[in-house]
């Protein structure tokens, strides 16, 4: 055996082993996968590659391994995205179908109708067409038997004369042959001279052997230029009568195009409509003219573009067909959908469980309600969009989830349509926020431009230059914070000096104005005097306070409101350090309340979460 020889057996040797390895592998590939296929429990995964259920536990080996394998409750939240998708899409190509299927039904209406219109109108005339000539071909025939009547008596006549003459030469004839007989001829010549003279006479009268009159008849003059008029005129029909304008119906605009339909119920032919259109704007009331465009078209439809949103528009059609031109039809007025509302953002207030959204119209005509669009965003979860319709104001408050951050649009809607989608506004529903409401500031108190902080100059305003409103604290130099009306828990922060003096708590929407924070009892609030000898605190409601000694001057005030146990709390929040609560029954919701005893400034911070240091049973008070 050479060297070839052993290194070919040699190869072969471990080419076997090397297969026998592999189907033992197999084999416990197999047995195991068997053990593993046979899942005790009920499938709890769902295989998005093979579209099967399947156990979590074939994800890691097995023949799932390689494929996305997603829990139940995840997989169940992806399929009904994708079903939420697929069904939008279908109801937007179902949509489009349908518009489609009805102008294609107005379309075969439509020619339908012109259709039975022109094949009465041609039979019609095609009919007075017949009936005048069979009036000529009467008359005609009529002509002809009158000249043939009179043919027929002239040769009458002339066969009565032709009669009269041979019945004479006939007699004439016989009478000089019987006189030729006669045997006595002084008989015969007395007689035979007269016979000669009547000979004579008959001799010479005229006999007309020509024809009196034409044996062919007249060929009679036909005029046909009646009948010509009429077959020229059998495409002329009358004028329609006046269309009729449809009433707008919902969704049938956007903010730029308006779909305009109208009919006619009448039997008239029609070639095409003008549709004339005009703006309605307030000029309009003033009596300026304003611009009329003119679209000419087949259909009893057309799709007016390039308008304005949230406009109002005049309509008016006619008809047209090759004899003229219908009256006008009466006017009817279409609105495009609106503008879309701009979300005012500094007037939004949330909670962890609520939110109140406010927005302007952005349109100078009324809309007639507001639909709120509720995009949850979530990154491991398609996202889902909620609506909220028929609002009627340019506010909504709506429960929400906590601990979620969601995405809000607004539409407006009137009879054309929705708006498209405002501005979107990310809020977060892990604490409340609200802003300031600039409306109560006392003249003497700035709110900055993000409506947060709040500024008690050194200058002193004259009470002349005071501008003081109905809303408008008049002796405390305050404001109160736009703290949205939902019950639960509410939790702030308020930044503060060492050498500020300040109020700050909870008030009553209503709390009296002229007096000042504390010393009524519609307000609760801790306040902070500077003494030459200390920092002194107290907590008023109704001008009392209890004798509280607080050692660590608070920078960071942590406020707590909760409603459910009648509580408003005071924090020191960077000593996490309880520093006083009142104990009350709320007959009515509250607000947020600021006020600065001398110059200086306060900061808002909110949007907070609950500090885990905040018991979630009641905390002493005094």
């Amino acid at each position: 055996m050479d060297l070839y020889e052993s290194r070919g057996r040699l190869q072969a040797i471990a080419e076997e082993m090397a297969v026998s390895e592999e189907e033992a592998d197999e084999d416990t590939f197999v047995m195991v996968r068997k053990k593993v296929s046979k899942p005790i429990e009920p499938a709890d995964a769902f295989c998005a590659d093979c579209s099967s259920l399947t156990h979590s536990a074939l994800q890691t080996y097995g023949e799932h391994c390689q494929h996305q394998v997603l829990l139940l409750p995840t997989a169940i939240q992806h399929v009904k995205s994708e079903l939420s998708k697929k069904n939008s899409l279908l109801s937007e190509r179902t949509t489009q179908m349908e518009n489609f299927a009805s102008n294609l039904e107005e379309i075969f209406i439509t020619v339908e109708e012109n259709f039975g219109r022109q094949e009465q109108n041609l039979e019609q005339h095609y009919n007075e067409v017949l009936q005048t000539l069979s009036q000529r071909r009467n008359e005609h025939i009529t002509g002809l038997q009158d000249e043939k009547k009179l043919k027929m008596e002239v040769l009458y006549g002339e066969l009565l004369s032709c009669g009269r003459v041979l019945d004479a030469s006939k007699e004439l004839i016989e009478k000089a042959q019987e006189l030729n007989r006669w045997q006595n001829q002084r008989a015969f010549l007395q007689a035979i001279i007269p016979l000669i003279k009547r000979i004579e006479d008959f001799a010479k009268e005229k006999v007309t052997l020509k024809m009196p009159m034409s044996l062919d008849f007249a060929m009679p003059t036909t005029d046909l230029s009646e009948v010509k008029q009429m077959m020229e005129s059998i495409n002329v029909v009358p004028a329609p009568s006046a269309p009729v304008m449809n009433p707008q119906v919902s969704n049938s605009a956007t903010a730029s195009t308006l779909r305009v339909c109208w009919s006619l119920f009448s039997d008239d032919t029609v070639d095409f409509y003008e549709l004339y259109c005009r703006h309605i704007s307030e000029d309009s009331t003033t009596g300026t003219t304003q611009e009329v465009s003119v679209l000419r078209v087949k259909e009893t439809h057309c799709v007016v573009e390039q308008l304005f949103p949230n406009a109002q528009y005049e309509f008016w059609v006619t008809a047209t067909n090759t004899t003229g031109i219908s009256p006008a039809s009466e006017r009817a007025v279409y609105m495009t959908v609106p503008s879309p509302p701009v979300i005012r953002e500094q007037e939004c207030a949330r909670c962890s469980e609520a939110v109140r959204i406010r927005w302007d119209s952005g349109n100078t005509n009324p809309v007639e309600s507001y639909t709120l669009e509720l995009t949850e965003n979530s990154f491991n979860e398609s996202p889902v969009t909620e609506s909220i319709v028929a609002i009627p104001t340019c506010e909504c408050v709506t429960q929400l989830q906590p601990w979620k951050r969601y995405v809000i649009y607004v539409r407006a809607v009137n009879i054309g349509g929705p708006s498209e989608r405002s501005q979107p506004i990310t809020i977060s529903t892990t604490g409340t926020f609200f802003h300031l409401l600039r409306e109560t500031a006392h003249p003497c108190l700035s709110v900055s431009a993000d409506g947060f902080t709040m500024f008690y100059l050194d200058e002193e305003l004259p009470l002349s230059d005071m501008a003081f409103g109905d809303n408008t604290f008049a002796s405390c130099v305050a404001v109160l914070g736009d703290l949205m009306p939902v019950r639960g828990q509410h939790y702030w922060e308020v930044e503060v000096d060492e050498q500020t003096e300040y109020r700050v708590g909870v008030a009553y929407e209503d709390t009296q104005r002229s007096s000042y924070l504390g010393a009524n009892a519609t307000s609760w609030c801790m306040r902070h005097i500077l003494t030459p000898s200390r920092h002194k605190y107290e907590f008023l409601h109704n001008g009392w306070s209890p004798d509280v000694r607080i050692t660590v001057q608070p920078l960071q005030i942590g406020i707590f409101l909760d409603y459910d146990r009648g509580t408003v709390s005071f924090y020191n929040a960077h000593l996490q350090q309880h520093l006083y609560t009142f104990t009350c029954c709320f007959h009515h919701f509250v607000l947020p309340c600021f006020a600065l005893d001398k110059p200086g400034a306060l900061s808002l911070h909110n949007g907070l979460a609950t500090p885990h240091y905040i018991s979630q049973t009641a905390p002493p008070h005094y």
